[in-house]
């Protein structure tokens, strides 16, 4: 009696289970590859947004050191001229200094028209008051500095806070016109123009020469703002 042959050593059979075998083969490659393309692509992607982050952060730090180096350098302006201007003692020159340097910023005015106005109203002193009871480094009257304020008239950093906000508005009402804000300033805003123009005159003048002593010096001569008065409220604009 004969036995049959398996089916599995059939020639076409054989072929039939390579093809499947290659075919299972092929199949499991494909979906490992597409596994670790796709867990890689998450990882590439993990990476470049973290790289991302970190160059936002670079560029960040960078500016922020940018804008220390410049605030030091305005501040370090801002005390030489003091030092040269008065006999204030060095400690109060720096508290001043950054104390003028923060209200300009905080307003965006230029803080060397600031620095300007302090040396005009005050000569610099933080407790000065004047003949009508203004005070402070700025000169601030009470009624004023309700106004614009609801600190400490008794305070000078306060006033000088006051001061500038006050200083920002006239800028604002009279269109960046540095002259017709100052003179706003000293003889009060609501009169004429030509009122006020002429009752602020003596100021103006004085005004004048002492933000020109500023803007002139050799010292300052990358001087960001402007050498013109009429144009040197805001921070900004350039001369």
């Amino acid at each position: 009696m004969k036995l049959k042959t398996s089916n599995i050593y059939n020639p076409s059979t054989l072929t039939q289970i390579i093809i499947l075998a290659l075919l299972g083969i092929s199949i499991s490659l494909i979906c490992f590859t597409s596994y670790y393309i796709m867990t890689n692509e998450r990882k590439f992607s993990a990476l470049e947004e973290r790289m991302e982050a970190v160059e936002k952060e670079l560029t960040q730090i960078a500016e922020n050191l940018e804008l220390v180096y410049e605030v030091f350098g305005e501040a370090q302006k801002i005390k030489n001229h003091i030092q040269t201007r008065s006999r204030i003692q060095s400690e109060q020159i720096a508290e001043i200094s950054y104390a003028i340097l923060y209200s300009a910023r905080a307003t965006k005015i230029n803080p060397f028209l600031l620095l300007a106005v302090a040396e005009t109203e005050s000569s610099f002193y933080p407790n000065a008051v004047g003949g009508v009871g203004e005070r402070g480094l700025i000169q601030v009257c009470y009624g004023t500095f309700k106004m614009f304020s609801n600190g400490d008239f008794y305070n000078w950093r306060d006033t000088l806070q006051a001061g500038a906000k006050f200083l920002d508005y006239l800028l604002k009402r009279f269109k960046g016109n540095t002259i017709l804000a100052l003179a706003g300033y000293n003889a009060g805003p609501n009169r004429t123009r030509e009122r006020m123009l002429e009752l602020a005159s003596p100021y103006l003048k004085k005004m004048e020469r002492n933000y020109s002593r500023i803007a002139q010096n050799k010292e300052y001569a990358n001087l960001i703002y402007s050498k013109d008065l009429k144009n040197a409220g805001w921070a900004g604009i350039k001369a």
